[in-house]
């Protein structure tokens, strides 16, 4: 795809998801965390200054917090810090623990591999000022949705493969984890994620001539996923990713990884932030249940 297509198309597609995000009756509006503490920050990373807000429960104040690292979704091109402000206050609440929520650089701006460097960097920081931050790193879990889901996976190969703290567990909700295989060749289902959404993902997040099936692009066709934390993997049922989701999670158990993979019935792509609220509010549970289990 030429790339002032690409260029193109995202910037229009980007403007309709906020629109529609602001605007739909079937955004979903999460509980209100009232008692939780917003601090931001600016991080020096690979892929500039990147916008980094923690979410403080204030009821355990004073402590060394264990912490969640989110990254949201959008398909590399699309979304915001703000997706998953209001759900990463209340998961704040209900673990509790502080909630790092990163606002990484959006393609076709900043492409592979610099989304995986910016993750890297701010997690370094986070170690780096654990003390400053209220933070307790050796207790940390990484997650991301869709996008945020393959960019948290591909860290986490990295800091494998190069001695960096590993998270004590890893949450991923509807990962994109095969930018190799044609969206075409994936499952269809209706209101899935249109054919030519899911090309643009590949298209707006690759340089010409990289390769799709580099491991820190598409994560299931890693080599080895020795090594990695244990993992939760859930998607909706009528989702072209689900499949690859589920290969992951199997995968991983074969490896000698723990993981969970659950599936929610009738439910479609990105049903945790828009659809039934009751449907989404387990989904989030799952994740506060599954951080307890794990870090606290």
């Amino acid at each position: 795809m030429p790339a002032w297509r690409t260029y193109l198309l995202t910037a229009l597609l980007r403007a309709f998801q906020i629109r529609l995000r602001r605007y739909s009756p079937t955004h979903i509006t999460p509980p209100a965390a009232d008692t939780v503490r917003t601090d931001s920050y600016i991080v020096e990373t690979a892929a500039g200054a990147t916008p980094v807000h923690i979410y403080y429960p204030e009821a355990a104040e004073g402590q060394a917090l264990p912490v969640f690292v989110n990254l949201h979704g959008g398909g590399f091109f699309m979304g915001s810090y703000a997706d998953d402000e209001g759900w990463g206050r209340h998961v704040a609440e209900l673990t509790p623990c502080a909630v790092v929520n990163i606002d990484y650089h959006l393609a076709p701006r900043s492409r592979f591999p610099f989304s995986i460097f910016e993750v890297r960097d701010v997690l370094m920081w986070l170690h780096a000022q654990e003390e400053l931050l209220g933070l307790n790193m050796e207790r940390f879990a990484l997650g991301g949705h869709s996008a945020g889901g393959n960019i948290a996976a591909s860290t986490l190969l990295l800091l494998r493969d190069t001695g960096a703290p590993m998270p004590a567990v890893q949450i991923l909700d509807s990962p994109i984890l095969d930018l190799a295989t044609d969206p075409r060749e994936k499952p269809s289902f209706p209101g899935a994620i249109p054919i030519f959404v899911a090309d643009l993902f590949t298209a707006s997040y690759l340089e010409t001539g990289q390769s799709a099936d580099h491991p820190y692009v598409s994560p299931l066709r890693a080599g080895s996923l020795a090594g990695l934390p244990p993992t939760l993997v859930f998607t909706p049922e009528y989702d072209s990713l689900a499949q690859e989701a589920f290969r992951y999670a199997k995968r991983l158990k074969r490896e000698g990884v723990p993981a969970e993979y659950r599936m929610f019935p009738k439910t479609l792509h990105a049903f945790t932030h828009v659809g039934r609220k009751s449907t989404a509010k387990k989904a989030w549970g799952l994740v506060v249940s599954t951080l307890q289990a794990r870090l606290l």
